[in-house]
């Protein structure tokens, strides 16, 4: 062991303030924390990232909700024709819980338990399964409350519905009104099979008045309007009410 000259050595006291010295100057380099103007950048850059995206997540879940429409209302076009071939005629529901059990086979989607008299009993007496109904298409919660039964499009409106029966459809003319579809119409078709149901408002997209089918379904679309009136009211946009419609004829 090398020994130093007696010169040389640090007193005991000068080594413990020369250890404090040296931990108190390295302290801050090491500490992993931000300071507040870093942290605001941050925050800052985080709030502009989720302001670019969120519009991108309102179109595609826009997209997606459009495309769920389009393929519930083929559906109810597919059960109409199944309902047609098996029984030679068109089915009479008086309301959408008519509609929904008779497609469904009778079956009440919330509860499970099978109709067994009124109006869907009397239209589908061998209660044949013509769609698949669930309970989540037929439910919309709304201020706490369960909605009456009916099949709910993805904007809390029932699909409109109408067949060449001489009876009546029906569909709502909105807006909604406290999250509730509102302005309840008739639909009434007035010739029974002359494989004709009336348009059930004006159209300034076509002249047609009348669609060449056994039946007729259709969506108010994302704006809940029905008819050739403002999708917004006292707002910039002029779009119709109709053009976002999702419907069974052109």
């Amino acid at each position: 062991m090398i020994r130093l000259p007696q010169a040389l050595k640090i007193p005991p006291a000068m080594q413990l303030t020369g250890a404090l010295t040296n931990r108190l100057s390295i302290r801050p380099h090491m500490s992993g924390g931000f300071t507040l103007v870093e942290l605001l950048v941050v925050i800052s850059i985080i709030i502009v990232l989720m302001g670019l995206l969120f519009p991108t997540i309102r179109i595609i879940q826009d997209a997606a909700n459009r495309t769920r429409a389009k393929t519930v209302v083929q559906g109810l076009c597919a059960a109409a024709k199944s309902y047609n071939n098996e029984y030679g005629k068109w089915p009479e529901p008086a309301n959408d819980q008519d509609l929904v059990l008779t497609f469904n086979g009778l079956v009440n989607p919330v509860t499970g338990l099978k109709a067994t008299t009124g109006q869907a009993a009397n239209d589908n007496p061998r209660a044949l399964r013509l769609m698949e109904i669930q309970s989540k298409d037929v439910t919309v919660r709304v201020l706490g409350e369960q909605t009456p039964l009916a099949l709910y499009d993805p904007w809390w409106t029932p699909y409109a519905y109408c067949f060449d029966n001489g009876k009546k459809g029906s569909y709502y003319l909105g807006p909604l009104q406290n999250g509730r579809p509102s302005n309840l119409q008739s639909w009434p078709d007035t010739t029974a099979n002359d494989n004709q149901v009336p348009v059930p408002f004006k159209d300034d997209s076509s002249i047609k008045t009348v669609i060449t089918e056994g039946y007729a379904f259709f969506s108010d679309g994302p704006d809940t309007r029905t008819g050739t009136a403002l999708s917004d009211p006292g707002g910039k946009s002029t779009t119709k009410a109709y053009e976002d419609d999702i419907r069974s004829w052109r």
